[in-house]
């Protein structure tokens, strides 16, 4: 598993044993786009979905995630969610 699905797996245990508040300062908030494979071998691409934006009102920032329908993807950061909306990745 890579680093960022370690942390958003850490993330929504964190959300289960201690509640939202705790969790959300922890939250990845980076907004990824992901292609969806078939095959644990990602040979055969099924589709690409993305999150869906941002949501939550002043230091309570979430992403809206996108629903992966297959265990086997690649995820592409593409923006960070913060209080002030979207911002671009820096290079």
């Amino acid at each position: 598993m890579t680093i960022r699905i370690k942390t958003i797996l850490a993330a929504a245990a964190a959300v289960a044993v201690l509640g939202a508040p705790v969790a959300m300062a922890q939250a990845d908030l980076t907004a990824y786009s992901y292609v969806y494979y078939a095959d644990a071998a990602k040979t055969q691409v099924l589709g690409e979905v993305y999150d869906r934006g941002c949501g939550g009102r002043g230091n309570n920032v979430y992403v809206l995630r996108a629903n992966i329908p297959s265990p086997y993807y690649d995820a592409t950061p593409i923006y960070i969610c913060t209080a002030g909306g979207p911002m671009p990745l820096e290079d």
